[in-house]
């Protein structure tokens, strides 16, 4: 998945939702967290529209997302729940409670394309050359890494793995603890890096392919 171009902007905040060039997968019907690999064909541009951040406590899901339906341009991007096309949403705001376990899958997804294409597949595919990363932060105790996210008190673990010979984390599936509330706001960052044959676990090294500013309230 290589960047080709930067950056596009929502009016309200600075959003890295990236067009990127990947190695295709047959489309999946309809977007799903990504369950396959398997040898693609050759190179096609691709636009990452969406993430959603997919968050299970083990009763109930909530799905945060930040869209920019047509990619760079046009229609202005939004967060959700609850927002539209036509919305001028601009909370960002992830609700969790005091004390709690959640499961989370992060999943990137181009709706200019009939149907949606699941760009999360092709990062699992290419692995070995992507990472997560929340606030910059390069995880520690690799390869089950956590992160304590400054200011927070909120510890990320990641649950997945690239399947190299020294296994590094992806963050396409992460586990947040909580601890106590806080009394306001902090920022989480979420951060999709482009590291090829350079991956080593830590932020430095590559390009952002996909980044998103959202905030955290523990409640």
């Amino acid at each position: 998945m290589k960047t080709t171009t930067k950056m596009m902007l929502s009016a309200a905040v600075a959003v890295a939702l990236v067009a990127v060039s990947c190695k295709k997968k047959d489309k999946d019907p309809e977007p799903t967290p990504p369950t396959t690999t398997g040898n693609p064909p050759p190179n096609e541009q691709e636009i990452i529209t969406t993430m959603n951040v997919i968050i299970d406590n083990g009763t109930t899901t909530a799905t945060y997302f930040y869209k920019d339906p047509d990619g760079d341009g046009g229609i202005a991007g939004f967060y959700g729940p609850g927002a539209t096309t036509t919305s001028s949403q601009t909370d960002s705001v992830i609700n969790l409670l005091a004390n709690k376990n959640y499961t989370v899958n992060l999943l990137l997804l181009d709706e200019t394309k009939n149907p949606v294409d699941t760009i999360s597949n092709e990062v699992l595919e290419e692995a070995a050359d992507h990472m997560f990363f929340f606030n910059q932060q390069s995880p520690s105790a690799l390869p089950n890494a956590s992160v304590t996210i400054n200011g927070t008190n909120l510890t990320i673990t990641y649950k997945d793995t690239d399947g190299a010979t020294t296994p590094l984390p992806i963050g396409l599936l992460t586990e947040w603890m909580t601890g106590s509330t806080t009394a306001t706001k902090k920022e989480l960052n979420i951060e999709l890096k482009h590291q090829p044959n350079i991956k080593n676990g830590t932020y430095a090294p590559g390009d952002v392919d996909a980044a998103v500013p959202f905030k955290i309230k523990i409640n």
